[in-house]
């Protein structure tokens, strides 16, 4: 018999999957977000934003895999973005930077 942590893991690991080598677009979103691993429901892991924007609690399809190139200003700040492809347009900045 399959316990409730092991179904969730199960599920979860298919979320995985989908997400090797690519980004993350939240749904209803445009920006595209580096994916990391995130623990969820004690040591299950399942993929999130880099930058930790809050994604609909947690419904694992509310995050959509795809093979876009980062665009969120956080994600490719922190370094943690994917190197599928650099080009791109970028996140627009809210507010404008100083000139030294």
């Amino acid at each position: 018999m399959t316990t409730v942590v092991e179904a969730f893991a199960s599920v979860a690991a298919q979320v995985v999957e989908r997400f090797v080598g690519r980004n993350g677009r939240v749904r209803g979103s445009a920006v595209v977000h580096a994916v990391h691993p995130e623990r969820w429901l004690g040591e299950i892991r399942v993929p999130a934003p880099a930058c930790r924007v809050g994604v609909a609690g947690f419904e694992l399809d509310a995050l959509v895999p795809t093979d876009d190139p980062v665009t969120c200003a956080r994600c490719l700040q922190s370094g943690q973005h994917s190197t599928v492809n650099s080009a791109g347009p970028r996140q627009l900045a809210l507010w404008e930077a100083e000139n030294p």
